[in-house]
């Protein structure tokens, strides 16, 4: 009966999917000071280029990983991003895609509340499986409680 068990649980936990795989995000992102910015095609006129804001520090391989600093899905580590004159940088930084171009990077959210989305997904799966695992564990004990009430013949000891 325990083999049965075992075989059920590891053929369920054969069916979740692994965390951590390689990038395979929906986006292109940039994250900088912990702001997540979506990378979009519009490209942004050289007269509009504000400030240097910084680089990318990292680039971001693995989705799920915890990342520092200004790090990107896109972009390779160096590439330089800056502010938009009459934007303010909560809605908006220029990226540079290359060859003198920059291209537009708008404010999708914080880099926390991602991670946090990404804590409770991993929670969720977590309560599937201890639902599970308890689960086992209960059949478990009633199969044993089961065998030794068959062996001592139902009666219980005075």
């Amino acid at each position: 009966m325990s083999r049965k068990i075992l075989l059920l649980l590891a053929a369920v936990l054969l069916l979740v999917p692994p965390e951590g795989a390689s990038a395979s995000w929906a986006t292109r992102f940039i994250v900088y000071y912990d702001n997540v910015y979506t990378i979009t095609d519009e490209s942004v006129p050289a007269d509009r280029l504000g400030m240097k804001l910084g680089k990318v520090t990292t680039f971001a391989e693995t989705e799920g990983a915890d990342y520092k600093g200004n790090f990107s899905n896109a972009l390779p580590k160096g590439t330089a991003f800056k502010g938009i004159l009459g934007i303010d940088v909560q809605d908006a930084i220029a990226v540079d895609a290359g060859g003198g171009d920059y291209v537009k990077a708008v404010y999708t959210g914080t880099y926390a509340d991602s991670k946090l989305s990404g804590v409770r997904e991993a929670m969720a799966r977590l309560d599937w499986l201890w639902s599970l695992l308890i689960a086992a564990a209960a059949i478990a004990a009633a199969a044993i409680w089961r065998r030794k009430s068959k062996r001592s013949g139902g009666q219980r000891r005075a």
